[in-house]
């Protein structure tokens, strides 16, 4: 396999780091920061499901030791103890405000005695520095080609890694040793995930899958106005346009009803793979893909950016924009969500996971959201740009002995996190902050699972034993919440057909209508998937991608908030070129074509 497949065909979860393999700092490939999930919202004032999860156990569960987790018995090599100690070494970015128990720092943390107790892994640091320094650090030790026996790193330390031959073939350590459930969540990513870590047909990284439904954007609409002015669904930019003006003329949300939240900066004008209120979905209608960059199949490269599809897109922005039809303050707002929340707003787009957005509206059952793939192509489909596979990947450096180890500790996490929450035995810096190598490990269509099993139960196709749960984290949760708050008629997920009074309402709800509204689209719909060809960084975007990026932001909120012509888009094309783009198009075409 060519090296361009490390960086090409990235099929889903979040945009790439952005950073020089030696130089430059990238905190976000230190480990999470949080117990989430990664199936879990990541904004502030969305509610996490960690707290929901229930542990399905593993077939390799065996004796339980009395403070730490499970180890395996018998003849599976997943989490069966070392006969002899087993030394690994590692570095670890701490926040500095971390506090911890009596007697525990992060070189000797209840989980670094629980490794050595049920596994017999010795972890040792050879470094700890502040969380914010970690990118900075690994870059250093690429560098120098010093970097620790195993370590959790973004996608361009691990191609840096991968290039200067630092990092060792995990293929056959890997299915000897890892767990049942870690192989269910490394293969739930399909040949995407499997190109994304994958070298000569050789694995080199334990990955964290990324939801790929997570990376869909879809138009989440308020149903009871729609029903209210007796108007269809909006499918094309048109009608799109039409409903959205309808609103507003209506004035459902009050004197300053909002037609179309959009963000609250132009730096998330695209948000593909993340959060809310990105307008990628308009975009797409016109082919048009910002930031990506995108395999003509010819040899050729293209920066969607400057694409003449673009330029028809934020032609129409701009009129949705004059008309009225986008938020006045799109752009310019402190909160975005404040709009919506306060029953002034009519259309968003965002993840399957916006039924948390509009939770505590869902909840007072004073609105209805419903969710749709729109607006549609002019040849009637929905086009997604896709974000990359995963985010964080688990190396061991070449020439270390014991490989194995990195995955023991990975699957010992696996198997006993959620029962170290429930039993209440988590240190008080959160797993996520001390842990060796934490990632959090998902499914990749968990979603689509949950959804597909959640709809069969609730019709009665199925019963709850009939579903397969092992590795599901929190479907068995779903399916017994269900049962009980979703009422007749059971194919109908209005808000009056679930019971909003109910004890476990709150906690259940949001997650469900994300599921069964937020996710319905995805699977009943289906999507056209967009692939960025390329998710690295070369040499020239290390100098100049930053002021590229920000001439591109400038321009294209101008043009939509009419503070400059549609023509400015041309002028942005040639400086987009002579002020470095041709250089890092020329490098991103020979990267991938490698």
């Amino acid at each position: 396999m060519k090296l361009k497949k490390l960086v090409s065909l990235m099929l889903v979860g979040s945009l790439a780091l952005g950073m020089t393999a030696c130089g430059g700092g990238d905190s976000s490939s230190a480990p999470e920061s949080s117990e989430e999930s990664s199936a879990a919202p990541q904004e502030s004032g969305e509610e996490s499901e960690a707290g929901g999860e229930e542990s399905d156990g593993g077939e390799d569960a065996g004796e339980e030791s009395e403070e730490g987790g499970q180890a395996a018995v018998g003849g599976s090599k997943a989490l069966q103890p070392f006969e002899e100690t087993v030394t690994i070494k590692m570095g670890h970015g701490l926040d500095p405000n971390t506090t911890f128990a009596e007697g525990e720092s992060v070189e000797n943390s209840r989980y670094v005695q629980w490794l050595k107790e049920d596994l017999n892994i010795d972890v040792q640091y050879d470094w700890i520095c502040a969380s914010s320094d970690f990118g900075q650090k690994i870059n250093l030790c690429i560098a120098s080609n010093t970097i620790p026996d195993a370590v959790n790193v973004g996608q361009t330390q691990y191609l840096a890694m991968l290039k200067y031959d630092q990092i060792q073939p995990l293929t056959d350590v890997f299915e000897e040793y890892a767990s049942d459930q870690l192989k269910q969540y490394v293969r739930s990513g399909g040949d995407a995930l499997m190109d994304a870590i994958s070298y000569n047909g050789e694995m080199y990284a334990i990955p964290a899958p990324e939801i790929t439904a997570g990376g869909v954007n879809i138009m989440w609409i308020r149903q009871d106005w729609l029903d209210e002015l007796e108007l269809e669904v909006p499918r094309s930019v048109e009608e799109v346009i039409e409903v959205a003006q309808k609103f507003v003329e209506a004035k459902l949300g009050g004197d300053n009803t909002i037609g179309i939240v959009g963000p609250a900066s132009g730096d998330q004008l695209i948000n593909v793979g993340g959060n809310r209120w990105g307008l990628d979905p308009v975009f797409g209608a016109y082919n048009s893909y910002p930031e990506y960059w995108l395999d003509k199949g010819d040899g050729t490269v293209a920066y969607g950016s400057v694409e003449p599809q673009t330029k028809d897109a934020l032609a129409k922005l701009a009129e949705m924009y004059a008309a009225g039809v986008i938020d006045p303050e799109v752009f310019v707002r402190n909160d975005a969500l404040e709009p919506v929340t306060a029953g002034r707003a009519g259309i968003f787009f965002g993840p399957w996971w916006c039924g948390y957005t509009v939770d505590s509206v869902t909840l007072d059952g004073s609105q209805e959201w419903m969710a749709y793939m729109a607006p549609l192509a002019a040849d009637g489909k929905f086009y997604s740009p896709m974000a990359d596979p995963t985010r964080q990947y688990v190396c061991v450096r070449k020439g270390y002995e014991h490989p194995e180890a990195a995955i023991q500790i990975i699957n010992y996490l696996i198997e006993n996190e959620q029962s170290w929450v429930n039993e209440g035995k988590v240190a008080d810096t959160s797993t996520s902050g001390v842990y060796p190598l934490f990632n959090v490990y998902d499914n990749a269509d968990e979603i689509e699972y949950s959804y597909e099993w959640l709809k069969k139960f609730n019709l009665g196709e199925v019963k709850k034993e009939d579903v397969d749960t092992t590795g599901r984290k929190l479907l068995k949760g779903d399916l017994d919440a269900i049962e009980v708050l979703k009422k007749d008629p059971k194919d109908d997920f209005s808000i009056e057909y679930w019971d909003l009074e109910n004890e476990i309402a709150a906690s259940n709800i949001p997650r469900l209508v994300s599921i069964m509204i937020g996710e319905r689209p995805l699977v009943e719909e289906g999507y056209e998937p967009i692939f960025n060809a390329y998710s690295g960084q070369t040499d020239t975007m290390a100098t100049k991608w930053a002021n590229l990026q920000k001439l591109e932001e400038e321009t294209f909120a101008k043009i939509i908030l009419g503070q400059a012509p549609i023509d400015e888009f041309d002028n942005f094309v040639t400086k987009w070129y002579a002020e470095g783009g041709q250089e890092i198009l020329d490098e991103v075409t020979a990267a991938v074509n490698e």
